[in-house]
Parts: structure tokens; sequence; C-alpha cells
């Protein structure tokens, strides 16, 4: 009885051997799988460039003493040419008004307003010197000079013989009066260029 156990037990073996039917503790594990979490790849943050400085602000340089006085002298001849664009247009409103009376009393008027624009001329005319600027400015405030010394010289004239000759002196001196504002404006405007800051200067330091 005992023999015949031994060889049914070692039946057994050679059959689960034969199977290929490994031990529980050696069994494939492989088909099961950890879930093991994956972390976020990591982004790389773009730096911030450096913050660009704020360019200094450009200050105009103040004026010279010969540049003030250029100023001033502008000023007071512009009263005198003030004084004769109100000449100028007396005389035009009677003309077109066709007042024979109105028309000699304008173009009196006329030569007493031409007097008194060539005295604020002569104040103002000598503290007018080109040199005070310098490069473009310097060839508009001269070329301002030269219109405000055409439209004086027409002045000793106009005194004279505006009552006389009313349509005659007006014509004339509107064409030099014409010639002066387009001076004054060209003066003007390199005045106001020149005193603001230059935006190619600005872009160029930033």
């Amino acid at each position: 009885m005992h023999m015949s156990s031994c060889r049914w037990l070692a039946a057994i073996v050679i059959a689960v051997t034969a199977l290929g039917v490994a031990p529980l503790g050696a069994q494939d594990t492989t088909g099961r799988k950890d879930t093991v979490p994956v972390p976020p790849p990591v982004l790389a943050v773009p730096v911030p460039p450096p913050p660009v400085p704020a360019p200094a602000p450009v200050t105009p340089q103040p004026p010279t003493i010969e540049q003030i006085r250029y100023a001033e002298g502008l000023r007071t001849a512009t009263r005198g040419v003030a004084q004769l664009r109100d000449g100028l247009s007396r005389v035009l409103r009677t003309q077109q008004a066709k007042d024979s009376v109105s028309s000699r009393r304008a173009a009196r008027r006329l030569g007493g307003l031409c007097a008194s624009a060539r005295t604020f001329i002569a104040s103002g005319r000598p503290k007018m010197q080109p040199t005070a600027y310098a490069d473009t400015l310097r060839t508009f405030a001269k070329q301002l000079t030269v219109r405000l010394d055409s439209l004086s010289r027409a002045l000793p004239a106009c005194e004279k013989t505006a009552g006389r000759e009313p349509t005659t002196v007006a014509t004339d001196l509107t064409k030099r009066l014409q010639a002066y504002d387009e001076a004054l404006l060209a003066y003007k405007a390199a005045l106001a260029a020149q005193n603001r800051p230059d935006s190619t200067k600005t872009v160029s330091q930033q």
C-alpha cells in the first residue's frame, strides 16, 4: 500500500512537469502593469527682454541775448506793419464802395499810417541781426530782414503820394507786404522746428 502511494505521487509530479505548470511563486506577472503617474513635461519659460530705458528728455536750448534782441526788434517792427495793414485795408474798402470822399480820407490816412509804421520799423529793425542764429534759421532770419527793409523803403513815398495816388501806392505796398508775410511764416516755422525735440534722435536712443 505504501509503495503504490509513492508511485501515484510520482506520477502526479511527472504529469505536472510535463504540462509545464510553474509553481505559484514563479508565475509570470508581466501581464499586470503597475500605473505609475507620469509628470508633465517641463516647458521652458521665455525670459523677458531687459527693460528699455526711457530716453532723456530733450530740452530746447534757451535763447541767447542776440536772439532775444532779434525777437524784441521783430515785435516792435510788427506794430508798424500792423498799422500799415490797417491803412491798406481802409483804402481797399473805400475803393470797393466807390465813395470818393471816403477814398480821399482813407488815402490821407494811409499816408499818416505809413509814417507811423516807418517809425516802428526803424526802431525795431536794428535789433534784428541774422547772425543771432545759425545754419538754416540764420538764412530765414536774414530773408525776413531783407523783406522788411524792402517794405520800409517804400514808406517814404507812401507818406508823400498816398493822398494823391492811393491805388498805385496800395498796389505796391500790398506786393511788398505779401513777400514779407511769406518770409515771416518761413522764419517762424524754422524757429519752431529748432525748438522741437528731434524725433530721429529720440528713436535712435531707444
